[in-house]
């Protein structure tokens, strides 16, 4: 039921970011009377558990302490607390962890929603371009559905190894991802798509680069059909919006008028101006549109674009809002997550993969998402970063040990069960395990 909550509600239902978190503690409260002997916070904590919890709080404290020191707490709560009820979570799952086959489903059937809910705005409604539920907008929806359709996509490891169900979860969660990317397609989203080359090394380092040649490079054939199809289907409309932002990043370079590209380009500018002024402590959830503001009044931006609340851009909304220590914890979001899952993708195991493949598109994805809009400004795109991250480790944690022979870890192996070789770098070990 949690991970169904939580991968369903967010993209599908109003505030559902909210409800997925909320139904995932009190299911696991209900769950925790059923397992007498389970306890929430006497299971052993791991490092990477550690990391995890610490990041979380970590958010939260950061989102307080700038709200408190800029008079701001009611624009930081929610933040906040996104990020403290997703480590309560985390707490709660790592006792009464999901059935992997919830969490797949839940993604291939929000992908699937998500693809048919657009299709009907699209082509019923008449809608120029499918939206979600606010503050679920065409931006937030469309890259979502599009990180819900890699997901499926990295499911597909654990789906081949289902020996009796095998076709029909490779069914379904190819449905999914073909859902996802519908709505991604219709929703007009550019942004996202500038994750996708990072997205394809992803998946040809998990999965891809142990298939033979053939294999690989007709995988790699459809992958570029496609995106070719994608981006030339006239009712998509993804080849006029991507023409569409060259032209206005020549216009934007020419000094012309300029569209939404080039309103990003200068709001950029505006940030790193205003990072030049506070570049320790910001300007505060409150103080920042008053600031952009005044620049334009000086004629340091072009006009209209104080009106703009936040700088799109997660990495430079996070230091002008939040300072240095909003920088450090935005790009601690990043690479925590990618630390802890890249081991995974030297797993013998195709399950282990699956489960790696998705916990490093996820923070790869959002890097592509904030390159152009503020995710983390808003308490949804914490609440599904952080909610689906914990969900993604917990079940990697759950698989480590039911596999009887091949574990990856940060951390360096010994005893005599463990026979253990340093791989690649000086963290990442490999051991076997007697069953």
């Amino acid at each position: 039921m949690q991970a169904l909550a939580i991968t369903v509600l967010p993209l599908l239902a109003p505030l559902g970011y909210w409800l997925g978190l909320a139904i995932t503690i009190i299911w696991s409260f209900l769950a925790r009377h059923e397992r007498q002997r389970r306890s929430f916070f006497r299971k052993p904590m791991g490092r990477g558990d550690g990391l995890l919890l610490a990041l979380l709080l970590g958010v939260g404290i950061v989102e307080v302490v700038a709200g408190a020191w800029h008079s701001s707490l009611e624009r930081a709560l929610p933040l906040a607390g996104a990020a403290w009820l997703a480590a309560l979570a985390f707490m709660l799952v790592r006792a009464v962890p999901p059935r992997p086959s919830a969490w797949w489903v839940g993604l291939a059937l929000s992908g699937l929603g998500a693809g048919g809910w657009a299709a009907w705005q699209k082509w019923i409604v008449g809608l120029t371009r499918a939206t979600g539920h606010p503050p679920l907008h065409s931006i937030f929806f469309g890259n979502l559905a599009l990180l819900m359709s890699l997901l499926c996509l990295a499911g597909l490891g654990w789906a081949w190894q289902q020996r009796s169900t095998r076709f029909f979860w490779v069914a379904l969660l190819l449905s999914g991802a073909m859902g996802g990317g519908l709505a991604s397609a219709l929703s007009g989203t550019r942004g996202g798509w500038l994750a996708l080359p990072l997205v394809i090394w992803v998946f040809y380092y998990g999965y891809a680069r142990r298939w033979r040649a053939l294999w690989r490079w007709l995988a790699l054939t459809a992958a570029i059909a496609v995106m070719i199809g994608v981006y030339t289907t006239p009712h998509s409309g993804v080849e006029k919006r991507v023409d569409k932002a060259v032209a206005e990043v020549h216009r934007y370079m020419e000094g012309a008028d300029y569209g939404s590209v080039g309103a990003r380009l200068e709001m950029y500018r505006g940030a790193f101006w205003l990072i030049y002024e506070r570049p320790l402590v910001g300007y505060g959830h409150q103080g920042y549109l008053p600031a952009m503001q005044r620049l334009e009044t000086q004629g340091v931006l072009s006009p209209e674009l104080g009106n703009y609340w936040h700088a799109h851009n997660d990495l430079l909304d996070a230091w002008v809002r939040k300072g240095l220590p909003g920088l450090v914890i935005v790009v601690s979001l990043y690479l925590i997550p990618l630390w802890l899952f890249f081991p995974g993708l030297r797993a013998e195991s195709a399950t282990q993969r699956s489960y790696a493949v998705a916990g490093i598109l996820l923070p790869i994805t959002f890097m592509g998402f904030g390159l152009s809009y503020s995710f983390f400004a808003y308490p949804a795109g914490v609440a599904v970063y952080a909610s689906w991250l914990i969900f993604l480790w917990v079940l990697v944690s759950e698989q480590v040990l039911q596999d009887g022979c091949h574990v990856y870890t940060n951390e360096k192996p010994d005893g005599d069960i463990a026979d253990a070789n340093v791989s690649d770098g000086p963290h990442f070990y490999y051991r076997m395990v007697d069953s």
